[in-house]
């Protein structure tokens, strides 16, 4: 099967590759198409691979005039594939590459799936309400319709579907999870100690970014150190906006230790107590897996990707990124449980395989040819 990915998010993370890898190794033939901004910076590019073309295309103005930085992207796409050629279309993202396999399903009829991100929902559906009627030419001309969490799936069609499409367009819907490199399932750590000592030690693993953020998490974890008990929070990540960094390291419960290796991060987890991140838009949450696989329960935001996965307590705590009680209070309520919790962090990192989604993803294409 000839396989065409417009995937603009595999520039800055590593996941899709596991994805990509598994159906080469499959024996499909795929193309990698991975538009981004010619102001794009070049050190945060991390993820080149031979059948993945990353291509600057359009300026970062562009992002405020939809209709032409789409097209844009589209005749830049036409002249590098043969775009007729492709068996089926996968877009990892419904406004910016679901448009390009929307387009050429209309040119030549190729069926397509199309991934509908959180972070979409909240730039687009919620505030570029003009743009809702794309959106769902794209939705009803899709072969399949992929949600990454329960959450982006309930949040679109109870708030951006109109009722008389709904029947039509549940019935290809699929909520499908991302997974984690499977590094972190062989290093799985299930040792992780039983009893805590002072001070506690939060870490949050990700990029300084405002959709992040940190800097609250940080004032969450100086006020559980002023007002309850004894705690640290560590950062790994790296440097993308220097007023956070800045506004970070002058806060003295916080230590920034930059970007890690994987062994590294697996390092540092396991002298670890809990993992803590409020981001928001959040699609999936990989990180949390991540962490959960070294025994890490997590505290993760309430009504994000993430919080869909499994029932609150059982891993670990979703809360509200705005209270500062409900930290606290998820912060005792992990360390009051914590031998559970830790536990069952490793045990359900477990289900977040590539081998199974994978699978999945090719029977579906499969199905729809």
């Amino acid at each position: 099967m000839k396989i065409l990915h417009v995937c603009s998010y595999f520039s800055t993370s590593p996941l899709f590759g596991q994805l990509f890898d598994r159906q080469i190794a499959s024996g499909h033939d795929i193309d990698i198409y991975v538009p981004i901004s010619k102001q794009f910076p070049e050190e945060r590019i991390s993820s080149n691979k031979d059948y993945a073309q990353t291509v600057r295309v359009f300026n970062q103005i562009d992002r405020y005039f939809y209709f032409y930085k789409q097209n844009k992207i589209f005749r830049d796409l036409k002249n590098r594939y043969q775009t007729s050629q492709y068996d089926l279309i996968h877009a990892h993202s419904l406004f910016t590459n679901g448009f390009m396999a929307y387009k050429i399903n209309q040119t030549y009829g190729t069926p397509y799936i199309v991934a509908v991100r959180s972070n979409e929902i909240e730039t687009f559906f919620k505030r570029a309400f003009w743009l809702r009627s794309m959106g769902l030419k794209i939705l009803k001309n899709a072969s399949r319709i992929i949600f990454i969490s329960q959450n982006t799936y309930d949040d679109t069609f109870k708030n951006y579907i109109p009722e008389n499409e709904k029947a039509n367009l549940l019935e290809k819907t699929h909520v499908i999870t991302n997974g984690i490199d499977q590094f972190w399932h062989d290093h799985a750590y299930h040792e992780h100690r039983s009893t805590l000592v002072e001070p506690l030690k939060i870490v949050a693993t990700a990029k300084l970014q405002k959709a992040k953020n940190l800097e609250t998490l940080a004032d969450y974890v100086a006020n559980y150190n002023k007002e309850v008990a004894p705690a640290e929070l560590h950062v790994i990540g790296p440097n993308w906006d220097q007023k956070i960094h800045d506004n970070l390291i002058a806060n003295p419960v916080v230590t920034y230790h930059g970007p890690m290796k994987k062994d590294e991060l697996v390092a540092f987890y396991r002298q670890a107590d809990i993992f803590a991140l409020l981001s928001s838009p959040e699609t999936f949450g990989l990180v949390y897996v991540e962490a959960m696989s070294q025994g890490l329960p997590v505290i993760y935001t309430k009504g994000e990707g993430f919080d869909s996965f499994f029932p609150n307590h059982e891993i670990g705590v979703s809360v509200d990124r705005y209270s500062v009680n409900e930290f606290n209070e998820a912060v005792q309520f992990i360390t009051s449980h914590y031998p559970q919790l830790s536990s069952k962090a490793v045990e359900k990192s477990k289900q977040f395989q590539w081998d199974d989604i994978n699978q999945t993803y090719l029977d579906m294409y499969q199905d729809i040819m």
